[in-house]
């Protein structure tokens, strides 16, 4: 049952993934560009605007509970910095690769490769020491019985914290709602000839995300574990497994492995798979960028997916600070990038 559940999970969420081109190295890179693109951008405030109030719906009634990320600062901003700067160099985020592997990047079974390498020397080998010194003395929540949880916004606000959540989601409401009318406007006014894209975009992309992953949590607590997606210390986890035997929670490796057939499955039905390779240069890219992105989601505990789509529903601190280091960590690379080309923006799509 569990492997059916984790696929059915994984299977899921790669299909709307690919189907929606949801990556998040563009999202960030595309809303830093002059001029913007936000239309991954509202995909991301829309699952987060569907997704939390599910969430903490669940928790509240105690169907879930979840295991919360924690708040070590220096790990979070670390980490996300480098993250974010792996995905500028990489042209891709860690989910990316697997869904774009399932759509017929084959380029992305060297990324992955590069990925786990980065993930491994950093849990278990060399950077160990770093990680672990970066991870030391978390700041936590001193519960009224005197014990210590995961600091959350509501944890660490309290009533505060809930009126500040329901501002910041009116707010991103609003906005979702302003730029897709105004994008909506724009389109009618242009030349529709021809057939419509099949593609997710903008705020149906994020409708079908969130309620992705904030139904993973059904299937995850049917099975009787307590996190749906992530990718940090994955690939140390089956490294321990495979070489020294030690047990290992199959839910997020299954789940993670199962983005790629629901990518395939999405590219077919939408008549999108392509099957190539890349440019030697890519293979570079790809194999620095991805390595650094192991580096970093493993000094931070999670990335784009562990913390971006399934900690910030949690209103997990450490979640929501890495996302923002990883976004800050995407333009000042980006930034630095266009500076290195001589003030031409390189390319960032993928």
């Amino acid at each position: 049952m569990t492997i059916l559940l984790a696929v059915f999970a994984g299977v899921s969420l790669g299909f709307v993934l690919a189907r929606g081109g949801f990556c998040f190295h563009r999202t960030w890179r595309q809303a830093f560009a002059s001029p913007g693109e936000f239309s991954l951008l509202r995909a991301y405030v829309v699952l987060l605007l569907v997704a939390t109030p599910i969430v903490q719906l669940l928790i509240a009634t105690d169907v879930i509970n979840p295991f919360i990320p924690g708040f070590a600062p220096g790990a979070a901003i670390v980490g996300g910095l480098v993250f974010g700067a792996g995905m500028v160099i990489a042209k891709t985020c860690i989910s990316g690769m697997f869904y774009k592997l399932g759509a017929g990047m084959v380029a992305m079974v060297v990324a992955i490769g590069a990925w786990a390498a980065g993930d491994i020397i950093t849990w278990r080998g060399p950077l160990k020491g770093l990680r672990d010194s970066l991870n030391n003395n978390p700041v936590t929540s001193v519960a009224d019985d005197g014990s210590e949880t995961a600091l959350t916004v509501t944890s660490w606000l309290g009533p505060v914290g809930v009126v500040l959540i329901l501002i910041l989601a009116a707010l991103g409401a609003l906005w979702v709602l302003r730029s897709e009318s105004s994008t909506s406007a724009s389109a009618s006014g242009a030349d529709s000839a021809g057939s419509a894209d099949p593609k997710l975009t903008g705020v149906r992309l994020g409708l079908a995300t969130g309620l992705v992953t904030a139904g993973a949590w059904l299937l995850v607590r049917w099975h009787g574990f307590d996190y749906t997606y992530g990718t940090s210390s994955v690939p140390s986890q089956l490294w321990g497994q495979t070489f020294k035997g030690e047990s290992i929670a199959w839910w997020i490796p299954l789940a993670l492995i199962s983005v790629i057939p629901g990518a395939l499955l999405a590219a077919y039905t939408g008549k999108t798979l392509w099957v190539r390779g890349e440019e030697p240069r890519r293979y570079v890219e790809l194999v620095v960028g991805a390595a650094t992105m192991g580096v970093g989601a493993a000094i931070a505990g999670g990335c784009n997916l562990g913390h971006s789509m399934v900690g910030v529903p949690l209103l997990s601190i450490g979640s929501i600070v890495t996302t923002i280091a990883i976004a800050a960590g995407v333009f000042l690379a980006d930034r630095t990038a266009a500076l290195l080309s001589n003030g031409k923006a390189p390319d960032g799509s993928q």
